[in-house]
């Protein structure tokens, strides 16, 4: 990499850059992240080569009270077990996200529904929804991501939720036409939303970015600038946040 002139630091990056960088993060989302994710959202976003422990000094000059709240030592560690995976595209976890709906998962329209390939932990594919109940709407996007990547997945972790029966059918028929199983429901896996690999991922998304935005949420009720009884206001919201 060196004989390229590649170097994972720039020596030419001072502090005072690092410091506009996490500065102007701090203000929105970037508040709720801890130094490691602060780190690659420097170098990733801002295009900033520099250390992680810069990064880290940087945060202690600006946000002390915030990094110490976010140290994982004054955090309870679960005991961890092993997963092993066979590789890509052999097992996704499939589950929907209701974080963002507020009282009854109704207030706000913001129903979220995502996959990830467990082996390589990627987003296949990430969506809202005004619900993430129906099974017709997650049997359509589940379609739709089989069309345009022409990838099978061969297993599909799910809860029992309603919301994943047409999904299950596609998939079990896809799976059957090619001979996979001889059983093609052998190729669905159920088991509780708690043990299932996304649910990692979710809750990575409401400490990093969520928390930020339920404030926002929040203050529109407030201010009466929302309302969720009128179905021009929900349509619209979805929406906006598509975009």
């Amino acid at each position: 990499m060196r004989h390229f002139e590649i170097y994972y630091v720039d020596s030419h990056v001072t502090k005072s850059d690092v410091e506009k960088a996490v500065d102007k993060e701090l203000l929105g989302p970037g508040c709720l992240l801890g130094y490691r994710a602060m780190h690659r959202k420097v170098r990733c976003t801002y295009n900033l080569k520099v250390p992680r422990h810069l990064v880290y000094k940087v945060m202690q000059d600006l946000d002390p009270n915030g990094l110490a709240h976010r140290n994982v030592q004054h955090k309870k560690k679960r005991d961890k077990h092993p997963f092993v995976s066979d590789g890509p595209l052999w097992v996704v976890s499939l589950d929907g996200h209701d974080k963002l709906c507020g009282y009854q998962n109704y207030t706000f329209p913001l129903g979220i529904y995502g996959c990830m390939d467990t082996f390589s932990r990627k987003i296949m594919f990430l969506f809202v929804t005004q619900s993430n109940s129906s099974p017709l709407v997650i049997g359509k996007k589940y379609l739709e991501f089989l069309c345009e990547t022409l990838l099978l997945p061969v297993h599909l972790r799910l809860d029992r939720g309603t919301e994943t029966g047409k999904m299950a059918s596609i998939h079990s028929y896809l799976i059957q036409h090619i001979g996979y199983y001889t059983d093609a429901t052998d190729s669905i896996l159920y088991g509780p939303s708690n043990t299932n690999k996304i649910e990692r991922w979710w809750r990575d998304l409401h400490e990093r970015l969520e928390k930020f935005f339920k404030v926002q949420l929040q203050s529109l009720l407030v201010e009466k600038k929302y309302n969720r009884e009128s179905p021009v206001d929900r349509f619209y919201f979805t929406y906006m946040v598509q975009l």
